[in-house]
């Protein structure tokens, strides 16, 4: 799996989201499916990449230490996702809970419904406001999804939109 996408964000380049259904997607030696798989990402992780025009982007590895960065390979620009600036500060957290998962409530509290699951280990877009204990959560595209408990994730150092 790859070792490190995220990271400080170079000018060039931009920051996105995988979206894949099946949990990863391929980083290929060339842009297309006929070229050798060389790494792979998992959905919900942000990766930095430069378009090319082709419908594949080229993937980099970004160093928090400002490094240059390494070119990886290409992915499949229908694989990205670029949430939109909706006027509050968001970030990424991973999952962290020992029961497997973790709930999404519908609003900041136990007293809430559920309205959906993260998977622990699973990557997340939140809004962590001020030391709140329950945190707004998005889905990848940017669109509100409901609550989490703030003891069930970590912040990673990543990209804010």
């Amino acid at each position: 799996m790859l070792a490190i996408v995220m990271g400080i964000p170079c000018m060039a380049q931009k920051w996105g989201l995988v979206k894949d259904e099946d949990g990863y997607t391929n980083v290929r030696k060339g842009p297309g499916t006929q070229y050798e798989i060389v790494d792979q990402v998992p959905d919900g992780m942000f990766v930095s990449y430069k378009t090319t025009g082709t419908g594949w982007h080229k993937i980099y590895t970004v160093y928090s230490d400002g490094s240059e960065p390494d070119f990886l390979g290409y992915m499949s620009a229908n694989k990205i996702v670029t949430p939109p600036r909706m006027g509050e500060l968001k970030e990424v957290a991973m999952v962290k809970d020992e029961d497997g998962y973790t709930n999404i409530r519908k609003g900041p509290g136990t007293k809430y419904a559920i309205v959906g699951k993260v998977r622990d280990g699973g990557y997340i877009l939140i809004n962590s406001g001020s030391d709140a204990s329950w945190l707004k959560v998005y889905t990848q595209k940017g669109k509100f999804r409901g609550y989490i408990s703030a003891n069930k994730v970590v912040k990673m150092e990543s990209p804010v939109f």
